[in-house]
């Protein structure tokens, strides 16, 4: 996990949404940036999937259907990462994975209402599956 999405958690930042932008006088739904090479980024595409809000119908963001030189990129990415993570010891990747499940625990509340807003669960159900998931 690289430490530009742990620092944002542990900020409390709602990781990867672009904040939402003003057309024709109305405010268009966020979009939700790709995580490439440790950076959010934009993508170029031209095709988007719309997230509902199912007690709404309102979108709540777009989620990008990334390009193919975007998907070829990250997967770039992913196998120079590996290169490095898999010459990391035991300890380092367990305590990376103790790191990570303590920011969770800590942002469980924020992760909960995002589960809620994007699916519709009840925020107590939603907590209940952060916190399965956690014991996994």
């Amino acid at each position: 996990m690289s430490s530009s999405v742990l620092r944002a958690i542990r900020l409390g930042k709602h990781v990867g949404l672009s904040s939402p932008s003003r057309l024709y006088g109305s405010v268009s739904p966020a979009t939700t940036k790709l995580f490439i090479d440790g950076k959010f980024v934009e993508s170029k595409t031209d095709k988007w999937i719309d997230v509902h809000n199912p007690a709404t119908n309102e979108v709540v963001t777009r989620v990008p259907e990334a390009t193919r030189d975007e998907m070829e990129t990250a997967a770039e990415s992913c196998k120079k990462a590996y290169e490095t993570w898999s010459k990391t010891t035991v300890l380092t990747r367990q305590q990376v994975m103790f790191n990570l499940q303590n920011l969770i625990k800590t942002n469980l509340k924020d992760i909960a209402k995002n589960i809620t807003l994007e699916q519709g669960k009840t925020i107590v159900d939603a907590e209940g599956d952060v916190t399965r998931g956690l014991r996994k």
